[in-house]
């Protein structure tokens, strides 16, 4: 029992600062302390699912969502001759890629946004989407290399003898054994862009395009008044889409993140 208590006290401290949120979300008079209002409300939650936070939402989803896409269609297909094909320099420039996420991405800002001045793309969904993509390819290519290097390629073989070419044996015999490693790569660059501030703040300037994340920081001190319910139930909706996603793929997650350490 003596070992738990520093894993109950970790997760009081954690719990702090939701419970304050859910009783700022529902107090018409929300202040810093946290109490519990003499009479609640759910008008917060109104403005919250109408209007610029609820389109703030559906361009988080957005970017999220295609920035998780492409990074799992675009690592699956290039973790595959990492894993099958011997080629000279092959550890060198995977790894590279890994090194290379290690930089701060606050220290490469400006030449990207110069590099999307020059080609028009400031302002629009796809500049912020391709520099996220960028930046989680290398995790995502790591991660799914060791999942195909855990799959005997007698099976591939197996099926060449069968007249199967190479992309069939690829979609038919390698991905479906991938199916959990591909569901943890998805989720984690999912989270990833949802959680994004920097890039999409300095990306996107119209107020229309913003995500959620940077449109919760505009609507704090908006017109020299701070509504901490406002944004207490906007906080309470950032955090329900990756909880959702967890939810919905939780079993493939476990067994993707046992695989892969076995693998």
């Amino acid at each position: 029992m003596a070992i738990h208590i520093p894993l109950i006290i970790v997760f009081l401290f954690a719990l702090i600062p939701l419970t304050w949120l859910v009783l700022a979300s529902v107090n018409p008079a929300a202040s810093p302390a946290a109490k519990i209002p003499s009479r609640m409300t759910l008008e917060n939650f109104g403005r919250t699912f109408s209007g610029r936070p609820l389109h703030w939402t559906l361009n988080s989803l957005l970017i999220a969502g295609s920035t998780a896409t492409l990074v799992l269609f675009l690592s699956t297909m290039a973790a595959y001759p990492f894993s099958r094909v011997r080629f000279f320099g092959a550890n060198i420039l995977l790894y590279g890629f890994v090194f290379l996420r290690t930089v701060p991405v606050s220290s490469f800002m400006l030449p990207i946004y110069l590099i999307f001045i020059k080609l028009n793309l400031v302002n629009t969904y796809l500049s912020v989407i391709l520099t996220l993509s960028v930046l989680n390819i290398p995790f995502a290519l790591l991660l799914l290399k060791g999942f195909y290097d855990t799959i005997p390629t007698v099976f591939e073989e197996a099926s060449w003898i069968d007249g199967c070419s190479k992309w069939k044996s690829i979609f038919y015999i390698v991905l479906p054994q991938c199916g959990p490693g591909l569901a943890v790569a998805w989720f984690m660059t999912f989270m990833f862009a949802w959680g994004e501030f920097l890039i999409p703040l300095i990306l996107l300037r119209k107020i229309e395009l913003m995500p959620l994340s940077v449109g919760i920081f505009t609507t704090y001190g908006e017109f020299g008044v701070v509504n901490y319910g406002l944004l207490s139930s906007m906080s309470l909706l950032y955090a329900i889409p990756p909880i959702l996603m967890y939810i919905l793929i939780q079993k493939n997650l476990v067994k993707g993140m046992v695989g892969y350490v076995k693998g």
